[in-house]
């Protein structure tokens, strides 16, 4: 492969260099460093709605589930999305376990509000999730989704849990993750939820699969109900609501081979056929023949097989060196110039040491004869598309399978470069290869993929492209497809990676949606890469961005206190992202309305005070500016000014290797440093609110003044 060209967008190394030792990491760091901002925003990865069904899409890609990315902002699910849920919800059989005799969806939620708490079985991709939304709508509340602890496969305790206020009438749902029972504490665990259900006189529906459910079986307080999957062609034409004014839908849906294609079929598997079926639909309607449903059945069915025979005929029949790279290209750059499709497949036959079999131009004429021969076709303006629905994924998926790991590997290098070779990087080229990325780890979720890795190491480093970049690895990370793959591949990376590209992705995903659907998993990574010290600088603004987010700001506050605290590399990022998050007045008093409520941070705040005021030199720059600020806005209030006494005193009297009076000393200076002198268009409150903390800290020390256990009221 050629050595990637100088980049003007490049971003330097954040904390250490990376270790290019790694196995999957190869890509060139030799290039120029400079940051260069490019105005052209990068293309999103576009997703398409599925009516609240289970899942929905990249391009053409089965996509996470549907409720996963409205957990951007809360884990509040808004009510016009419930309600489109309950409008367009499938019917499907429930049944109380162990009673054969079916139930309807309006009986299951009769059930939940006498009981209030309902177990909910089903196996996996069963569609569940939606069906427990259906339910939890019909009861009238505010749903909410609470978190588990995804990494340890575990419920978390109640009492960690941000509950809403106690009298507002709210509902529940919980995924008990897979695994949940080999804890032992599960029966215990789902006790506590319902007492606390019961005292909110709340609703909660919790999902749990079979194998779960017999681990606890007949676990008193709860009603246990199994759902079935969703009729296949009845889902398929909810799917295909907006399409019947364009073709006749009721045809296809009648036809025998798709009602044996989707015998049995899991919600999920309906959904990706429907997106296959959609884009066979486009294909064949673009032609304009006279009937197109059959010629759409076929192809949709054959979409949906991945194209596996054709392909496996397709290889056996073209033995031709450059037909098959030119096949690999295409599937990357479906609708690009066909010059350039062909031009890059020959930058593929390079990277694999066969560029010698390409000599030789092609003409026109050529590269359309090319096209045919891979199923594709040229328009008037030389791009080129292939004509069989989702045939690029196919070609991938394929390519996986039958070619050696290093084949895949250096194909996946080559591909990661294909945006970077023209100056800035082409956005609309890095959007393909994403989607190519996301396609090929839902059809293949496997933990030997390693591609992720290398095209976050050769992409991160541009400004531009780290938006789809943090995007591409959330989406992953929420699918039911690939996301626990995914998720354990991002702990792994925390704890072992030593490459500072992939290191400060982590931590910005671990700042955005992935934090709102699983908290706890965001937070166990930003405390590992705190402990490491690599990507400080990203840690950091990954505290900052959560606490900007009311829903993570108590667990953003107690995590960085709780670093602070800490006599290991964390304690620098404690500090510094403490300091971040209190530059604006209402940071400061969101901080001090959090520590006013709890007596246990402010606690544990009183013992960082107590650190970081150590003689001779105090607290650092950072935290220094930080804590004027503090005392700016304490200077307005009575109850902050004693909430700044108590901190300022009290931390000076925590146990340490430093005496009480030496800290005083220091806090003195910060106060001085603070109002230095008493000039006439000084704010007379702040002046007096120095004076008055200053004659206290004389007076707490035991070595001028009485003991005083508490700060006296500001005058």
């Amino acid at each position: 492969m050629t050595d990637m060209p100088e980049r003007e967008e490049k971003l330097p190394a954040a904390g250490n260099a990376a270790d290019e030792s790694e196995t999957d990491t190869d890509a060139d760091t030799g290039a120029d460093e400079r940051l260069d901002e490019i105005s052209d925003p990068p293309a999103p990865l576009s997703v398409l709605r599925n009516r609240g069904q289970v899942a929905g899409s990249v391009g053409q890609m089965i996509q996470y589930n549907y409720w996963a990315q409205r957990y951007r902002e809360s884990l509040e699910l808004p009510a016009e999305d419930v309600q489109r849920v309950m409008d367009t919800f499938v019917e499907r059989d429930f049944r109380r376990v162990g009673i054969k005799e079916p139930m309807t969806s309006s009986a299951a939620a009769s059930l939940l509000n006498q009981q209030r708490c309902l177990l909910l079985v089903t196996s996996a991709d069963s569609g569940g999730e939606t069906a427990a939304v259906a339910l939890l709508g019909r009861t009238g509340r505010q749903i909410r989704k609470l978190p588990v602890d995804d990494d340890e496969k575990r419920l978390l305790p109640v009492g960690e849990l941000d509950w809403p206020e106690a009298d507002e009438p709210a509902a529940f749902l919980v995924m008990v993750p897979p695994g949940a029972e080999r804890h032992g504490r599960l029966p215990e665990q789902l006790a506590a939820y319902r007492s606390e259900i019961d005292r909110r006189d709340a609703r909660l529906v919790m999902l749990v699969e079979w194998y779960t459910w017999r681990a606890i079986e007949g676990l008193p307080g709860f009603a246990a109900v199994e759902v079935e999957r969703p009729n296949p062609i009845a889902l398929l034409k909810e799917l295909f609501r907006d399409q019947h004014e364009r073709w006749d839908v009721e045809r296809l849906l009648g036809d025998q081979q798709i009602i044996d294609v989707l015998h049995e079929a899991s919600p999920g598997q309906v959904v990706r056929f429907s997106w296959r079926a959609l884009a066979a639909a486009e294909e064949i309607l673009a032609l304009n023949v006279a009937d197109p449903v059959p010629a759409i059945v076929e192809m949709a069915v054959r979409a949906y097989q991945n194209w596996d025979k054709e392909l496996a005929d397709w290889f056996e029949l073209h033995t031709d060196v450059r037909a098959r790279l030119f096949l690999i290209s295409l599937a990357f750059l479906d609708g690009q110039e066909a010059g350039e499709v062909l031009h890059y497949a020959e930058r593929l036959g390079e990277e694999l040491k066969i560029s010698g079999e390409l000599q030789g131009g092609i003409s026109g004429p050529g590269i359309r004869q090319l096209a045919k021969a891979v199923h594709a076709r040229v328009d008037d303006h030389w791009r080129i598309r292939f004509t069989r629905a989702a045939f690029g994924a196919s070609v991938l998926r394929f390519v996986h399978g039958d070619q050696s790991a290093e084949f895949v590997r250096q194909m996946w290098k080559w591909a990661a470069a294909l945006p970077l070779h023209k100056g800035a990087p082409h956005q609309p080229i890095a959007n393909q290869v994403a989607k190519s990325m996301y396609a090929i780890h839902l059809s293949i979720p496997r933990p030997d993929i390693p591609e992720l890795r290398i095209l976050v190491h050769s992409w991160w480093r541009y400004v531009s492209l780290r938006p789809l970049v943090s995007e591409l690895i959330t989406d992953l990370a929420l699918s039911p497809e690939a996301g626990p793959l995914i998720r354990r591949r991002l702990l792994r990376w925390t704890d072992a990676s030593r490459d500072s590209w992939v290191l400060s992705a982590v931590a910005v995903v671990c700042a955005g949606p992935f934090a709102d659907a699983y908290p706890r998993a965001a937070f166990t990574r930003l405390n590992r890469l705190a402990i490491r010290g690599i990507v400080d600088d990203d840690v950091v603004a990954a505290a900052a961005s959560l606490w900007d987010r009311p829903m993570h700001r108590r667990a953003v506050l107690k995590q960085v206190v709780e670093w602070a605290n800490e006599d290991t590399p964390r304690r620098v990022v404690g500090l510094r992202a403490l300091a971040s998050i209190t530059v604006t007045v209402s940071g400061i008093r969101a901080v001090f309305e959090e520590l006013a409520a709890d007596d246990a941070l402010r606690a544990e705040l009183v013992q960082m005070f107590g650190e970081i005021f150590a003689p001779p030199d105090g607290p650092d720059q950072e935290i220094r500016q930080a804590l004027k600020r503090w005392l700016d806005l304490a200077a307005e209030r009575q109850d902050y000014r004693n909430l700044m006494a108590h901190l300022l005193i009290h931390g000076g009297r925590t146990p340490g290797r430093h005496g009480i009076s030496a800290r005083y000393v220091t806090m003195n200076q910060l106060l001085y440093e603070w109002r230095p002198t008493l000039h006439d268009d000084e704010d007379p409150r702040a002046r007096d609110f120095r004076s008055w903390l200053a004659e206290e800290l004389f007076n707490a020390n035991p070595l001028t003044g009485p003991h005083r256990p508490e700060p006296r009221a500001a005058a």
